[in-house]
């Protein structure tokens, strides 16, 4: 493990950067992407579908709601954030639809009017170095640059390491999403849904 984080830096993303982004953004769904578009198209796995929106102008995805971490020209971390209402825009029609039933309890557990931090991952090789903090940091900042008093995101319930990160951040569980394990998607217990709120904001009812 590297013993500094001297020579890390944080940029906003750029369009060159969609891949190595797309990548990150699959560790991060822990088997989520895998599951919803790996064999949708031949030889074309879940990382060439998030490289193509990421690279977009449009996309909720895209590099322009994008920071990356960088050590050197490596890219080394990466979170994406849009406001969550923009989650009830997508129609996910490229996907197969039993996929989507799937994990729909999740995308129907939202906190709608908040920011929603879709992506926060860190390469296994720096963890530790404090660059998922300085990310989250990003996130929150961008977050209150336009006007959201929350910033939410989902976690694996059995992503313990992770829940305890954001809990010493802020965050609270604000409710759980029933996923029912399968053979492409094993995590158990659901996905918990998770808020901060800036001081004198409200969570909503």
């Amino acid at each position: 493990m590297p013993d500094s984080a001297s020579h890390i830096t944080c940029r906003p993303a750029t369009v060159g950067d969609s891949l190595a982004i797309a990548r990150l953004t699959c560790i991060a769904g822990k088997g989520l992407y895998e599951f919803l578009f790996d064999d949708i198209v031949p030889l074309l796995g879940a990382v060439d579908f998030l490289a193509a929106g990421i690279a977009g102008d449009d996309a909720r995805i895209s590099y322009g709601n994008c920071c990356v971490a960088v050590s050197g020209e490596t890219i080394i971390g990466c979170a994406n954030v849009f406001p969550a209402d923009a989650l009830k825009d997508d129609h996910y029609t490229l996907v197969p639809s039993d996929r989507i039933d799937h994990i729909r309890n999740m995308l129907q557990l939202q906190d709608w009017g908040s920011m929603f931090l879709n992506t926060l991952a860190v390469d296994a090789a720096h963890r530790g170095l404090g660059v998922g903090g300085r990310l989250l940091d990003w996130a929150w900042m961008h977050a209150r640059e336009h006007g959201f008093d929350r910033l939410s995101l989902h976690v694996w319930a059995d992503n313990e390491s992770a829940l305890q990160f954001y809990e010493r951040r802020g965050f609270a569980r604000l409710g759980l999403a029933a996923v029912p394990t399968h053979p492409r998607l094993p995590h158990a217990g659901g996905s918990f849904l998770m808020q901060k709120v800036a001081a004198g904001g409200a969570s909503p009812a």
